[in-house]
């Protein structure tokens, strides 16, 4: 039996004809879309398989808006969609192969796909992003353990792009290593202050694009509830890269690997992909690519969709006079409210800058 895929799309000020089209390229599957409209009033997109998350968070780069978005999309979906598979999309995704592979992958005995990184069994992740899992963003102790892993990669800085992100690597050298080592270690214990981590929710760092099965969407969005954990990771720096794999970890027993392939990052954004990367994207085992251009025309995004995704034809871009009508899935694109039960405090009222 085919698996019921559900696409959750993130979307800010992505161009409607890009969103549309990627839309279009997961037909038959629904794309529900969790749009922020205080970033881009005007939105019209008109494929019918579209539908839209009521009342959606302000999100954006690197708050935890975006964060509270996602899980208000997850909680909408299990209350108002029939799924198997959840897929989390961003607008700059596309498909890099047939739909019906996808649909057979899913339909294997996995509880997810996601990438997740042990910060506690690796000490280059732990050196290079610890101090943000386990500091609030807004304190004297995240600062001061920033500038110390600042000194632990001073005179060895190398990289490792894995997992759907990317650390440092190398480092370690003189005596100021050492002591970001014992401060990172005291930290992770809780010796320097409180954190949720432990015994119960070990710590991994991983990309947020993850896949699931319902059960473990519905085991994410209970915990996600509990007032600890919402309050931590509301002030956790980019708290998605270690709430989502750590979450995961704890929830999907059988589990697979990321389905996206995430281009080299340049600082902390990925680079648009070109025609040069289509021999790489041919070739790697994954479903999913980010990030193409934001622009439906891009040659890229449509070799890809005609030659790797072969949906070339159903997702030609649609023309500007025909998409006007904000219309998605027979609803206005303004829904009537339907979000009843607060995923915790202060949802209403995240606020961040632009980004998606």
């Amino acid at each position: 039996m085919k698996p019921r895929i559900l696409f959750v799309v993130m979307s800010a000020v992505a161009a409607p004809g890009t969103v549309e089209q990627l839309a279009r390229s997961l037909a038959p599957h629904t794309v529900l879309l969790h749009h922020d409209f205080s970033q881009q009033p005007d939105f019209p997109i008109q494929a019918d398989n579209v539908a839209f998350v009521p009342e959606p968070a302000r999100t954006g780069w690197a708050t935890f808006g975006f964060v509270e978005g996602i899980f208000r999309a997850m909680d909408h979906a299990v209350r108002h969609f029939d799924f198997d598979y959840l897929q989390l999309l961003s607008p700059t995704c596309l498909p890099i192969k047939p739909m019906a592979q996808f649909e057979a992958h899913v339909a294997q005995p996995v509880d997810a796909h996601f990438g997740a990184i042990d910060l506690l069994a690796d000490e280059e992740c732990l050196m290079s992003v610890g101090y943000r899992a386990f500091t609030p963003a807004d304190s004297f102790r995240h600062r001061v353990l920033r500038r110390l892993t600042s000194e632990y990669f001073e005179h060895d800085r190398g990289r490792r792009d894995e997992s759907g992100v990317w650390i440092h690597s190398g480092g370690g050298l003189g005596w100021k290593a050492r002591v970001a080592r014992w401060a990172l270690g005291a930290a992770a214990r809780q010796t320097l202050g409180p954190h949720p981590f432990g015994p119960a929710l070990r710590p991994f760092y991983g990309s947020v694009w993850f896949g699931a099965r319902r059960h473990v969407v519905r085991g994410m969005l209970e915990s996600f509830r509990q007032p600890h954990l919402h309050q931590w990771f509301s002030r956790v720096r980019i708290a998605e890269e270690f709430l989502m794999p750590s979450l995961l970890m704890r929830l999907a027993p059988r589990r697979g690997p990321l389905n996206h392939y995430i281009s080299r990052f340049d600082q902390a954004h990925p680079n648009k992909l070109t025609e040069e990367d289509l021999p790489e994207l041919r070739e790697c085992p994954a479903f999913f690519a980010r990030k193409f251009p934001d622009d439906p025309q891009a040659p890229v995004r449509l070799r890809v969709l005609d030659e790797l995704a072969a949906a070339g034809a159903a997702c030609a871009p649609v023309p500007e006079a025909v998409a006007t009508a904000p219309i998605s899935n027979g609803a206005p694109l303004h829904p009537t409210p339907s979000w009843t039960v607060p995923l915790g405090a202060g949802l209403a009222g995240s606020a961040g800058a632009a980004g998606s």
